[in-house]
């Protein structure tokens, strides 16, 4: 396995741009998989991370937890840590999508590691359509199109829509970041008697999913799961599906 001493973190920052990687991210075999981080080959599927990075990853003590709230399953695989942090940067504030591809995939098949039966539609958590429109994308609907996709499965980009411009997450509690999504979602369409999976790309303290998750119930979703590419460290020690 490859070290993450402080010196070779520089050396495999992911550096290659949405535009030189772009063939990959159409699955092209005009560009083979390659690792983001070392450049040696990446692995069939495609994968665009080889063998040693792909099991550096920093992996979440709790990557599946069943009947947490309101969720019949959550899987959440890796910890928001070097390099998983800064691939969810690269795709959500550097408009580098060809990440969604990577990380999707992968948490799909993270999630086929669960012995439940898997969910009849995959719903990303909606931006605002201010936020969206300054974006240019919403990356949770990028890896939720990605992850429906490697199981087979309906991926229901407009499933759920923000109906507030919510503040920025980052720097709030968790009492304050309850308070600031609760009410924020609803349902576009009917979801009664469904099993969905909602999809994001990182959970701090969960207020964010929860309040989608309660629109998702409203619309008459039977079961819930959770899918998130990372966990990032929270403010208070409590269980994630708590707050």
């Amino acid at each position: 396995m490859l070290q993450m001493a402080p010196q070779s973190v520089n050396q495999k920052r992911p550096r290659k741009s949405t535009i030189v990687r772009v063939g990959a991210w159409l699955g092209t075999v005009l560009a083979p998989p390659q690792c983001v981080l070392c450049d040696r080959a990446g692995l069939p599927g495609p994968i665009d991370l080889c063998a040693d990075c792909l099991a550096d990853l920093p992996r979440n003590a709790t990557a599946y937890t069943r009947g947490a709230a309101a969720y019949e399953l959550i899987c959440c695989p890796w910890g928001f840590e070097f390099p998983i942090d800064e691939l969810v940067r690269a795709l959500k504030f550097r408009g580098e999508r060809s990440y969604a591809r990577l990380l999707g995939t992968l948490l799909a098949r993270e999630r086929q590691g669960c012995d439940l039966a898997l969910p009849q539609r995959v719903i990303p958590v909606p931006l605002h359509p201010r936020r969206l429109r300054e974006r240019g994308y919403n990356q949770a609907a990028e890896l939720a199109r990605f992850a429906a996709r490697e199981l087979g499965l309906r991926c229901e980009l407009q499933a759920l829509q923000r109906l507030r411009l919510t503040r920025a997450q980052t720097r709030l509690g968790a009492a304050e970041r309850a308070a600031n999504t609760r009410h924020a979602f609803q349902a576009r369409v009917s979801l009664q008697n469904l099993r969905v999976a909602l999809v994001d790309d990182v959970i701090t303290t969960g207020s964010t999913a929860a309040a989608a998750a309660l629109a998702l119930r409203a619309a008459g979703a039977a079961q819930i799961e959770l899918w998130v590419v990372a966990q990032a460290q929270r403010r208070r020690s409590a269980p994630v599906h708590t707050t």
